[in-house]
């Protein structure tokens, strides 16, 4: 007996989908219903959320978990993973995506085994902490941290840290550009930045999706996966992670500072080679391609990529997608050929 789906794809973006995902979303998603999103369900099911399109992962060396200092000393866990072959490798530093608060060190294993083994690196994926339970910028202070341990502690991991790259999808793609940043004004070396549909814009300034400078972001509001909705529902949850106190909640904007909007970074001048990638139908794709180009007007190598007729998390489904299978195996190549040539 036929029925209606409890969650379709909006008539506004089905024209602008691959079948192969639209398929793929009516078999496994569809038919599920569109609740209202509560914090510790999703976190609990965030890591196999897409697991119905990602793809088996080769084997690593060895994979291990430890913890590095994060932000203020607090320890944070990570997860190593090592190449089969004999060190120092290279070292790749990931960081989840989640919206600053989901994921753990499970929500991109799948892709940092491809890295590790297509790249032959060390890749380190990075557990920051979340928000509402800490506030934002914990995610970049945390991460941030974690880099500048790793790299001045290259034995303790067996890595030549003269060869480190980072990178990340969704905020993690945010929190990697900002890192570049960081990086530079401390003088330390990347070789590469490698950013997946990255966050970059703060999106409290608007009442709604019409209100965005964006056509991603006005045209794609239904997008399957991640739409207006559930964008406000992540900026929400950062943005209520602040004290109630006035006096506090002052000193906590004073460390957001331009972490709020990537593209109000103070100088784009003299940062490492970039990788961006978009996708064609997620509402971020415009503000990722922004930045992108205030990447190229500061003078920097850019090289950017739009992958047509997927979401904003496509490169979780490599079973059936090839622009996920594509973006795994890009990214692994530029790490390679950067960190190893």
């Amino acid at each position: 007996m036929s029925h209606e789906a409890l969650n379709p794809i909006h008539p506004s973006v089905l024209p602008l989908l691959d079948p192969v995902f639209v398929k793929l979303y009516n078999d496994n998603v569809a038919n599920t219903p569109n609740a209202p999103i509560d914090l510790s369900i999703l976190r609990s099911k965030y890591s196999v959320l897409y697991s119905y399109g990602t793809g088996p992962a080769p084997d690593c060396g060895r994979i291990y978990d430890t913890t590095v200092p994060g932000y203020e000393g607090e320890s944070i866990p990570v997860r190593v993973y090592e190449p089969a072959s004999t060190g120092p490798w290279p070292v790749h530093l990931d960081f989840h995506g989640g919206g600053w608060g989901l994921g753990d060190l499970h929500t991109e294993s799948h892709i940092c085994k491809h890295l590790t083994v297509k790249a032959n690196v060390c890749v380190i994926d990075i557990a920051y902490r979340l928000v509402p339970e800490f506030p934002f910028p914990i995610g970049i202070q945390d991460s941030f941290a974690a880099l500048k341990h790793i790299h001045a502690n290259g034995a303790r991991f067996n890595i030549d840290t003269s060869r480190l790259s980072i990178g990340g999808v969704s905020a993690g793609g945010n929190i990697a550009l900002i890192c570049a940043h960081l990086a530079r004004d401390e003088n330390i070396p990347l070789k590469l930045v490698v950013a997946g549909t990255p966050v970059i814009d703060d999106i409290s300034r608007y009442g709604k999706a019409d209100d965005s400078p964006y056509a991603s972001v006005r045209e794609l509001q239904h997008a399957p996966t991640l739409n207006w909705m559930r964008l406000k529902w992540f900026d929400n949850l950062k943005w209520q992670s602040l004290s109630t106190d006035p006096a506090e909640k002052q000193t906590q904007l004073e460390k957001v500072a331009w972490f709020a909007n990537a593209l109000n970074a103070p100088d784009f001048t003299n940062l490492p080679k970039t990788v961006v990638y978009t996708a064609g139908c997620d509402p971020l794709r415009d503000e990722g391609e922004a930045y992108a180009r205030k990447l190229v007007e500061g003078g920097n190598e850019v090289i950017q990529k739009r992958f047509k007729g997927v979401p904003h998390p496509f490169m979780h489904m490599d079973k059936d997608l090839w622009q996920a299978s594509e973006f795994i195996d890009l990214v692994a190549r530029h790490i390679k050929d950067t960190l190893w040539s």
